[in-house]
């Protein structure tokens, strides 16, 4: 038998749809027997009643996690310390041909894949939804060839941790799109001078960073997506860190902080993340409105699948 447990208080309604009636109000942490499922609704029994639940406030058999974050192989483990990569019968071996998508994927799990098979395992979801994120996020590269780490400075976001309070100076260096406030990124070192787009440049990136250090250095480092994840600076309390410049420092120090942080931010403390779900469920839109923001979660969830797809087609046996 399958069974379902609310996360909320949840309404068990006469059928499949908010347009069918309340039968009762069922309370937090029932367990339901589960009958089927028809789209994004459950058919349970409970207490001898059978009705239907909405899919997003009920954990499954099998996905539930608990509260706390995760345990990576300890660092000071030297073999485990080392293993980002998989051993070399695990690694993914490409033809001349192979496409871009292909490469992305083979690229992020034979650097990560070591790591990504054991901290996907302890969430029950497939390593796959993991490579697609650092595919994705950063084209699976934690740092640029100079060292530094790979960042993405964000106006929008200084401008919420600093700008607002100090618009003057904000906008005689930085400007962004009023309605659409992840696009048009520009700034400008002088005043005197042409603002410029800065995104698809690392040197861009850090030049701007480390302007807005200058103004501010918390609000600018809580203002960047970093490392091979892009996990944004804001999050620190969610992958465990005490405070963003934690955060930075660990992301900077190597990438195996970063892959760790990547699970901790998917899992965050409680129990049963609806991150962890989603990925479970190989729901990728709906993980994107969750890891980046409800704005462009179709497309990422799309890119997300693909890379996804494309990491099962080249999957070595065994891994």
């Amino acid at each position: 038998m399958t069974t379902a447990t609310t996360t909320t208080g949840l309404n068990l309604r006469s059928g499949p749809g908010t347009q069918f009636s309340v039968i009762e109000v069922l309370p937090p942490q029932t367990v339901c027997e589960v009958l089927a499922q028809q789209g994004d609704w459950i058919n349970v029994r409970v207490q001898g009643q059978e009705g239907f639940v909405h899919h997003n406030f009920v954990v499954l058999a099998g996905q539930a996690t608990g509260p706390g974050f995760i345990s990576p192989p300890p660092a000071s483990d030297p073999a485990a310390a080392a293993a980002l990569t998989p051993p070399d019968d695990k690694l993914i071996v490409l033809g001349a041909q192979a496409n871009g998508t292909d490469r992305q994927a083979a690229n992020a799990w034979n650097k990560y894949g070591g790591l990504l098979a054991p901290l996907a395992a302890q969430l029950n979801f497939d390593p796959g939804a993991a490579v697609a994120v650092l595919a994705i996020e950063s084209g699976g590269r934690g740092f640029a060839t100079d060292g530094r780490m790979i960042i993405r400075f964000e106006n929008h976001l200084f401008f919420r941790q600093w700008g607002k309070d100090h618009a003057d100076t904000f906008n005689q260096f930085f400007s962004f799109n009023p309605n659409q406030p992840w696009l048009d990124h520009q700034w400008r070192p002088d005043a005197g001078q042409a603002f410029q787009p800065f995104h698809g440049s690392q040197d861009g990136e850090w030049q701007v960073f480390t302007f807005a250090r200058n103004l501010d250095d918390t609000a600018a480092k809580l203002s960047i997506s970093m490392g091979g994840p892009q996990i944004v600076g804001f999050n620190y309390a969610t992958l465990g860190f005490e405070s963003v410049q934690q955060m930075f420092d660990a992301f900077t120090a190597n990438e195996r902080n970063q892959i760790v942080g990547l699970f901790n931010f998917i899992k965050g403390p409680g129990a049963n993340s609806r991150r962890v779900q989603a990925l479970q469920a190989q729901d990728f839109v709906t993980f994107a409105s969750l890891y980046n923001g409800p704005g462009q979660a179709a497309q990422y969830g799309s890119l997300m699948h693909g890379l996804f797809d494309a990491f099962q087609s080249l999957r070595p046996a065994g891994a």
